[in-house]
């Protein structure tokens, strides 16, 4: 058995330009990866290409993804099927990637079930009742013999995620999954997660806006902008003493009550498919220096596995309250 469930070894991507570039991180059992960033970085890219879903036009350009040790890049489309259904699941941004919309849930959590070696017939349908209650969906069995056109986006989200955690995967992969919720119900969902993790050992990589939710949930956490991991690390590390320019700017970014004021940062990042021999975050950073026109991308040790690529923001590390 590998050290490492995912280790991803120089990575990267394209669809007809490339969108991510050199991405190396390796993450273990049970571990809770968030991976944070402005839209149209690479992160939802960067799921797709680990689940290897076949209609998603994302090409592997570069690189090897290890999972368990095995190489999921010399994998046929039959094989990472297999493993998608079965130890690794994913929940969508959008819940009507999940569901065919015309079916009824009952259905296809059986279908789901079956193809992964898990279905138990009558008690497969109470453990998908009681999940369902876990996540504050009334009715559980009115829902079951409903189809996805006849609920709302947050409820569809909901049963997304409750089929995820029924599979008891080894790694979900999980883009936005409560950006559809109210504040009350993500909390709920959150709480959900972390439960299964620790219950199942399971792996996450969680795409998020909300730092809040990164604090809450990750072990560790990615900054990514422009295809690149600019910044990795223990969450508190990354979020308490940002070493790289960008995640100062997210940070800062976030309204406080009684304290400072969020700031805009601006400008637009580069361009896909870009030349960015020099700093991608120079032409919007505050802290740039004519030496950063000299800079060739490297991620450098900050401190005790604390990640950045800024030497600039290594000198000049701030500490921000929780």
């Amino acid at each position: 058995m590998s050290e490492y469930l995912l280790a991803l070894e120089n990575v990267s991507l394209s669809y007809e330009k490339q969108v991510v570039a050199d991405l190396s991180f390796q993450i273990s059992g049970g571990q809770v990866l968030a991976l944070v960033g402005e839209s149209g970085c690479g992160k939802t890219t960067l799921l797709k290409a680990l689940a290897g879903l076949p209609d998603s036009g994302v090409a592997i350009t570069g690189g090897r993804i290890l999972y368990d040790g095995r190489d999921l890049t010399g994998l046929g489309c039959r094989e990472r099927k297999k493993l998608l259904g079965g130890e690794i699941a994913m929940i969508f941004q959008n819940p009507g990637a999940s569901f065919n919309p015309i079916r009824s849930y009952r259905k296809q959590f059986a279908e789901m079930l079956i193809s992964s070696g898990g279905f138990k017939g009558e008690q497969s349908y109470s453990e998908i009742l009681d999940c369902f209650g876990k996540l504050h969906l009334p009715e559980g069995r009115r829902i079951l013999d409903s189809c996805p056109y006849e609920m709302s986006g947050g409820m569809n989200q909901r049963v997304a995620i409750a089929a995820a955690m029924l599979q008891k995967p080894r790694l979900l992969l999980a883009d936005e999954p409560t950006s559809a919720l109210d504040a009350t119900t993500q909390k709920t969902v959150v709480e959900e997660l972390l439960k299964m993790k620790e219950l199942t050992g399971t792996s996450i990589i969680i795409v998020t806006h909300n730092l809040g939710i990164a604090a809450k949930m990750a072990d560790l956490t990615g900054v990514m902008y422009a295809g690149r991991l600019l910044e990795w690390g223990d969450t508190q590390k990354v979020l308490r003493t940002p070493a790289h320019p960008y995640t100062r700017s997210l940070i800062s970014a976030i309204p406080c009550l009684g304290g400072r004021l969020p700031e805009s940062l601006e400008g637009q990042p580069p361009l896909y498919g870009a030349e960015q021999g020099s700093c991608s975050f120079s032409g919007r950073c505050r802290y740039k220096k004519e030496s950063c026109g000299e800079y060739r991308y490297q991620l450098k040790e900050v401190s005790g596995g604390h990640m950045s690529c800024c030497m600039e923001g290594i000198e000049e590390s701030h500490e921000y309250g929780s």
